[in-house]
């Protein structure tokens, strides 16, 4: 836990305080504002860093998804042997389009398993 300071002033409740009264205000005016009031310098890059905590932001992000184009894990798995309607629908149609015995050939040419 960070120690509390003895005396002096809450540049950052300072901060807060002025852009509250002027909400239209840059980092660099309000750097410049704070500055004579307090009698340190502080810089604009400060006012920026508690002007966009202040505002507040959830401090958790989303996670992100799965990214487009990749199928799910179940989907990929088709390592058991087994086949969707689709796919006896698509076997059926080649069958009734070329017939039996070339499909079967077909199939023989494209059996890379051998």
């Amino acid at each position: 836990m960070a120690k509390k300071r003895k005396g002096g002033v809450n540049v950052s409740a300072a901060i807060r305080e002025y852009l509250e009264a002027h909400p239209e205000a840059g980092p660099t005016e309000t750097a410049e504002a704070i500055s004579a009031k307090v009698g340190k310098k502080i810089s604009p890059t400060y006012v920026s860093n508690i002007k966009s905590t202040s505002k507040g932001k959830s401090a958790k992000k989303a996670r992100r998804g799965r990214k487009a184009g990749r199928p799910a894990a179940a989907a990929r798995a088709k390592t058991n042997g087994s086949f969707g309607m689709g796919t006896l629908e698509t076997v059926t149609k080649l069958v009734r389009d070329v017939g039996a015995q070339t499909a079967k050939r077909l199939i023989d040419m494209l059996d890379w398993r051998r």
